[in-house]
């Protein structure tokens, strides 16, 4: 793949721009971190790595960024991760254009957007001439089969093929869930090194279940704008421990599920092609189209934007109790 190639380069090969985008942020954010590592001098790296959220002064923080030299390195890493940029044309952005147009060869810049740029706005197509644009698509099929055989065998374990089958069923795609449960199934294996479909029942099915209920009974109270029932069931969710990204992810999954189910519902399509045009059990179908009865297509693709603004956020190291508290206030307000 195009991005594993990158990660091979010495810094000197590199191109001075990337656009990174796509819908699966754990293969972004591995790759980011790959990128990093790779490239940052780790002595130096508070020097010479900047990393920086799209607001209203995107332009002057990024012309200083991108225009300060390295110190004591040979390159300096900027990251940018954005919400409009590459969706419509926003404010003083000519000065971006005349930033990338002269463009300084002490620095290399990472656009990173989660959504999918218009490839018709003079930004995108100056990134495409002066550097590289990298699309992280969603892992499916015998590639998503590999991606796990590949994480279970880093830890020296095999697995067999049904049980694959299984966790895909369990987690879909998502990848950073799958690398959650997969970290949980090598600590509960210990000295068997060989991993059944009996073993991932016993050790996700209860997990799985209890934390696919919440989440949905989460949405719910966000639909009938029960704050303080919401706020409740985030609690519960944070008290088991698991990570804020990892809410958020199965929060936007369930939303995104019901989005997709509700428009194609529109189109005339019964549960069972829902289900099987989206590859999900009829259950959960069934589900999120009567949970969807709470929302309109506009309110939830804004919830959508208001869950990809609150990852961001994350990502810049804002404290993670606050922002999901306030992420509640900012779903209510989006329906």
């Amino acid at each position: 793949m195009q991005h594993i190639d990158i990660l091979k380069k010495k810094l000197n090969q590199l191109d001075s721009v990337y656009l990174i985008y796509g819908e699966d942020r754990y293969l972004i954010e591995e790759f980011i971190e790959g990128f990093i590592d790779k490239f940052a001098s780790k002595e130096l790296k508070d020097f010479n790595l900047n990393i920086i959220e799209e607001d209203d002064q995107l332009v002057a923080r990024l012309i200083n960024s991108v225009k300060t030299l390295p110190f004591m390195a040979e390159k300096r890493i900027v990251i940018v991760y954005t919400y409009d940029l590459f969706k419509k044309k926003i404010k003083d952005v000519e000065i971006i254009h005349d930033l990338l147009a002269d463009f300084p060869e002490s620095t290399i810049l990472l656009f990173v957007s989660y959504q999918k740029p218009k490839k018709g706005l003079r930004i995108f197509k100056e990134v495409k001439k002066i550097g590289q644009i990298l699309k992280f698509e969603a892992l499916k099929y015998k590639k998503l089969d590999d991606w796990i055989a590949n994480q279970i065998n880093s830890y020296g374990y095999q697995i067999e093929n049904s049980a694959i089958t299984l966790l895909e069923e369990a987690f879909n795609n998502d990848l950073q869930r799958l690398d959650s449960e997969i970290n949980k199934i090598i600590t509960f294996m210990g000295d068997n090194k060989f991993i059944s479909t009996s073993d991932i029942e016993e050790i996700i099915s209860k997990d799985w279940l209890i934390q696919d209920n919440i989440v949905f009974d989460f949405v719910d109270a966000i639909g009938q704008k029960d704050t303080s029932l919401a706020l409740r069931l985030l609690s519960d969710i944070m008290q088991e421990g698991m990570d804020a990204k990892q809410i958020l992810g199965m929060i936007a999954r369930q939303i995104r599920l019901m989005l997709q189910s509700k428009l194609l519902s529109n189109e005339g399509l019964t549960v069972k092609q829902i289900a099987k045009r989206l590859n999900q059990h009829p259950y959960p179908i069934q589900k999120c189209l009567q949970q969807s009865n709470n929302f309109s297509i506009e309110s939830l693709e804004l919830a959508l934007e208001k869950l990809f603004e609150t990852d961001c956020r994350l990502v810049t190291g804002s404290d993670k109790n606050l922002e999901m508290e306030l992420l509640v206030i900012k779903l209510k307000e989006a329906i």
